[in-house]
């Protein structure tokens, strides 16, 4: 009778673990088809989506990052889908500019290739960054070559700083973008927002929990709206 009834718990607390994991699907896949239709302003041509680009909800946090709190200088780590809808908004505003780090040499050229087609090239500076080995990554991680970088990046200016590289999918480097603060906030703006994504992994929940102790931020996380979290250095508004 013990044994029917353990088996009976067993089962009924997998049934439950399953619809949580359906409901969770559910609910993101909504926030993301809501997404789709918010970026449909700026979705002028087709655009190589994949499952390692941003989230379509993840995305729109960004852009409302940057219209509602006014982020002109911009750096991102990982160049992608984000790097060609960021530009559109750039242009469609009329100001503003957008530094992107890449370590793929081909994507760079596919990147360059998008921009140019699309007219977008002018708001966009592509910048080939190598993974290296970094005094200040953790579990032996490469990270970002920043030599071409410094000759480009020379003040204090970045006010939104976008964290989706290097990659980090794997155990062995899943906190391979630690050192994206410490490394970049030299060129951080005394107000500025920053943006880590795939904060549904253990690796990227980590970092957040060293860089809010080590530099006094506060994220807000956002699992359902794209995985990603947001910490601004001097408050704004909220883009929830």
């Amino acid at each position: 009778m013990l044994n029917a009834l353990e088996s009976n718990f067993s089962n009924a607390s997998s049934n439950t673990s399953d619809m949580r994991a359906q409901l969770d699907s559910i609910n993101r896949s909504s926030h993301d088809a809501v997404a789709i239709q918010v970026l449909a302003p700026l979705s002028t041509s087709y655009l190589p989506w994949s499952t390692s680009a941003l989230r379509p909800s993840g995305l729109v946090k960004i852009l409302n990052e940057i219209v509602i709190n006014r982020r002109d200088n911009i750096l991102e780590c990982g160049g992608g889908i984000s790097t060609l809808y960021i530009a559109r908004l750039l242009k469609q505003q009329g100001h503003g500019h957008l530094y992107t780090l890449e370590d793929n040499l081909g994507w760079i050229e596919v990147l360059q290739n998008l921009l140019k087609d699309q007219g977008l090239d002018d708001y966009v500076t592509l910048i080939p960054a190598p993974l290296v080995p970094c005094h200040l990554a953790l579990d032996g991680n490469h990270w970002y070559d920043l030599t071409a970088a410094n000759a480009i990046l020379k003040e204090p200016t970045i006010d939104f700083l976008i964290v989706d590289g290097p990659p980090a999918y794997d155990e062995k480097r899943r906190r391979s973008r630690y050192p994206a603060l410490p490394a970049l906030k030299s060129v951080l703006a005394s107000d500025f927002a920053i943006v880590l994504d795939d904060i549904n992994r253990s690796g990227e929940a980590e970092i957040i929990q060293k860089w809010s102790a080590e530099f006094g931020l506060e994220f807000e996380q956002y699992f359902y709206d794209g995985d990603v979290a947001i910490a601004r250095s001097q408050g704004g508004y909220h883009v929830g």
